[in-house]
């Protein structure tokens, strides 16, 4: 697969705004009422870890090692690596993972500037995957898939996954009808992307958060031909700063302990 096309936002994020990029609440960008300050920041990624940490504990997690997905400016990467043996935080902005370098001390973190898709790490060399905020600001649905079929190589047998991304289920008896709707919609919002993106490429305009949505069975059928087995979705609050928290969804597996014989169909 190619280079990510969202790569070119984030790109410009890392130069921009780089705590608003990572954790877009409002008013918190640099010309809002209250712009991030590194402490503020930093300790709002405490506060998130904790919710976060409480539900994976629940499921079951080994903290010798971690790899995170879209660190950005280190806002969980801070937290990971006082949990973690070890962790290895990817981003494809070298902008956003010098921010991070400077205001995270740990010895046990490496960091990684990676074009999107691959990571690298050894084979089986993990024993946990993270991710927030990510994969829900792919340029494609099919780049999660790419993603998901890496964390495998990449992961220990019995190793466990958290990953935050956006979810639906469409209807029974009308999932056709919808999804062609979605399609449609889909392609429309992607094209507008793609002409914003080609203005960011020349130097105009402000970047943009794209966002998709994962299809829960679809989602599911995936990880299990991949040999991902206790796939779990669970929906939580996590803090924010508005009337109500925030009420998102978290994906939860575990590499198959023993090899898979053929694809599962």
């Amino acid at each position: 697969m190619r280079r990510p096309r969202s790569n070119i936002e984030w790109f410009s994020w890392g130069d921009w705004d780089p705590l608003y990029g990572v954790a877009s609440l409002t008013g918190r960008n640099k010309r809002g009422n209250k712009p991030w300050t590194d402490e503020e920041f930093y300790a709002y990624g405490a506060l998130n870890w904790d919710e976060y940490r409480r539900h994976w504990e629940n499921y079951g997690v080994s903290c010798r090692s971690c790899v995170e997905i879209g660190c950005g400016a280190g806002r969980i990467t801070k937290q990971l690596g006082k949990y973690f043996g070890e962790v290895h935080a990817v981003d494809v902005s070298q902008r956003l993972i010098e921010y991070a370098k400077r205001h995270i001390e740990s010895q046990n973190v490496s960091f990684y500037v990676t074009e999107g898709l691959a990571l690298p790490l050894p084979n089986c060399s993990i024993t946990a995957a993270f991710s927030c905020d990510v994969f829900q600001h792919f340029s494609r649905v099919a780049m999660a898939d790419t993603y998901f079929t890496d964390l495998y190589r990449v992961l220990e047998p019995g190793a466990s996954l958290m990953i935050h991304l956006p979810v639906y289920t469409w209807p029974d008896g009308l999932r056709r009808t919808f999804a062609v709707l979605y399609r449609i919609q889909s392609v429309v919002e992607c094209l507008q992307a793609e002409g914003r993106r080609l203005l960011l490429k020349v130097g105009v305009g402000y970047p943009f958060m794209f966002g998709v949505k994962y299809e829960s069975r679809r989602l599911y059928a995936s990880l299990w031909r991949l040999g991902f087995r206790d796939i779990e979705l669970r929906f939580f609050q996590n803090s924010g700063e508005g009337d109500l928290p925030d009420f998102r969804s978290y994906l939860f597996a575990r590499k198959s302990a023993a090899p898979l014989l053929g694809p599962v169909e």
